[in-house]
């Protein structure tokens, strides 16, 4: 009796360390089932709008280098607009033809005029482009903010269970206490696992984007200044 006394505690331990988190995960409460559940289909979204999301800012980025080296090749700078060469997905390529739209529609305009309108023009163009980048970019700061907060809250909630059920059956040995610990802190763990990898692809994805943003600005300074020029000229 005295050896069972002595190794059942330390059995217990053994089974939690060798099962580990499916151990922790099959002990655990309705409540933590549930919390680990919504972590899971969180993560399914999170990794969506990552691969989503760097898709689209690697075809910004190689779209946008085939658009400058083709444009760089032209004699005139308007000569793209006018042969209806087309680049989709390409923000540069967007603030490109908004520009040339720009000075088209200002037909008739005195020269100052048409350097108003073609750089109201360009900044709404950045503006609607800056605003397709970073689309859904809002959905992984959240994870990142509230993916470890929901699993403090199902460990939190676990151990509250845990210490209840120690309470209700009046037995407080290590043995009756580690399943319930172990599955309280399998949300914590999960919330984590969610969060950590949000956390680095919004990081990613935000230097990116941001990079993007720096360089339509610079084209669109670049076309008002060439725009301004043959006005001048």
């Amino acid at each position: 009796m005295m050896e069972f006394l002595l190794f059942s505690p330390l059995s217990c331990l053994n089974t939690v360390a060798t099962g580990g988190i499916f151990y922790a995960f099959s002990v655990s409460t309705l409540a933590g089932r549930v919390v680990i559940f919504i972590l899971f289909l969180t993560s399914i979204i999170s990794w969506s709008v990552m691969f989503t999301k760097f898709a689209q800012v690697r075809t910004a980025e190689r779209t946008g280098t085939d658009f400058l080296h083709a444009l760089r090749g032209e004699s005139q700078f308007a000569e793209i607009f006018r042969k209806g060469l087309t680049w989709h997905n390409c923000p540069l390529y967007e603030l490109y033809l908004a520009g040339c739209r720009g000075i088209q529609g200002s037909t008739g305009a005195s020269d100052s005029s048409k350097v108003e309108l073609l750089q109201g023009a360009l900044e709404r163009a950045v503006a609607e482009q800056v605003v397709r980048l970073e689309s859904q970019i809002s959905i992984l700061g959240t994870v990142v903010g509230a993916a470890p907060f929901m699993g403090l809250l199902g460990t939190v909630w676990g151990v509250m269970d845990a210490f209840t059920g120690i309470a209700l059956a009046g037995s407080a040995n290590i043995g009756a206490l580690a399943p319930g610990i172990a599955a309280a802190l399998i949300t914590t763990v999960v919330g984590l696992v969610v969060a950590l990898p949000s956390m680095v692809g919004y990081n990613i994805l935000v230097a990116n984007i941001r990079r993007l943003t720096m360089e339509m600005e610079n084209f669109a300074s670049e076309f008002l200044s060439i725009a301004r020029k043959e006005l001048n000229a």
